[in-house]
């Protein structure tokens, strides 16, 4: 287990030697350094890291696993896989039913949610601190474990489908679309997140597990939490629910 704590100098404080911040800036930085609160990060054995701020006056944490995969690594043929599997994420898995997984939440007031970026996929949950062993073991088992069944394959495509026609109605989003279309030309980061209609709609139960067979290797996964969260706590708990997963032997090729 290796451990460290991490921090980086404010920009200010370079604007500073180039001459855009004043003193008076510098101050107000300085003391908003001083009363930050530093992340500790640990790194399991079999690569992945865990990342933790507490923030006293708070029974809240938040907490997630973020994966170094989004559409950056899908090929012409899986492009949308990364998002779709959003969708299908919390439809169950091997220990927990989307029934389970629905009614705990729903009782222990526990928020679920997920995002994909083009070079990052994100599932997270905001609970009591109290309720942080269920949500990482649950974090752990969606992750190695998801259904992945067909048939909730089969009823995301619409609802995905309608999702890509809002988002293709709205300015703001086409526009950074169209930007990496143009400035990342013949490569993955010129593709949409969502994918096009025809992948949408062909993209199959395989296609989807052999992304995350591929792409959801521990060296590419922080679990990460802020809040009342005890670091070692959180490594011990990170550790029973991914420690299981192998260690990549080549990380360069993966």
């Amino acid at each position: 287990m290796i451990r460290g704590v991490q921090g980086g100098m404010a920009p200010v404080l370079r604007n500073l030697r180039r001459g855009f911040a004043s003193s008076a800036m510098v101050a107000d930085q300085m003391r908003a350094m001083a009363a930050q609160v530093p992340t500790e990060v640990s790194t399991m054995s079999n690569g992945m890291r865990v990342a933790s701020e507490v923030r006293k006056g708070t029974d809240m944490v938040t907490v997630g696993v973020h994966l170094s995969t989004g559409t950056r690594f899908e090929t012409p043929e899986t492009n949308g896989a990364a998002h779709f599997l959003e969708h299908l994420i919390f439809k169950g898995s091997k220990k927990y039913s989307q029934s389970d997984i629905e009614t705990k939440a729903e009782n222990m007031g526990i928020q679920l949610n997920a995002y994909t970026a083009r070079e990052q996929t994100v599932y997270f949950a905001t609970a009591m601190k109290k309720d942080v062993p269920l949500v990482v073991d649950l974090l752990g088992d969606i992750i190695r474990n998801s259904k992945l069944e067909k048939s909730a394959v089969e009823r995301e495509r619409d609802v995905i489908l309608r999702e890509l026609q809002e988002v293709n109605q709205q300015m703001d989003e086409t526009v950074f679309d169209y930007l990496h279309e143009v400035a990342y030309q013949n490569t993955p980061l010129a593709n949409t997140i969502l994918g096009t209609p025809e992948n949408i709609q062909t993209l199959t139960v395989d296609d989807l597990r052999n992304y995350t067979k591929k792409h959801y290797k521990p060296h590419r996964m922080v679990l990460a939490a802020a809040g009342a969260v005890d670091h070692n706590d959180l490594v011990k708990l990170s550790e029973k629910a991914f420690g299981s997963m192998e260690k990549e032997t080549d990380v360069r090729h993966s």
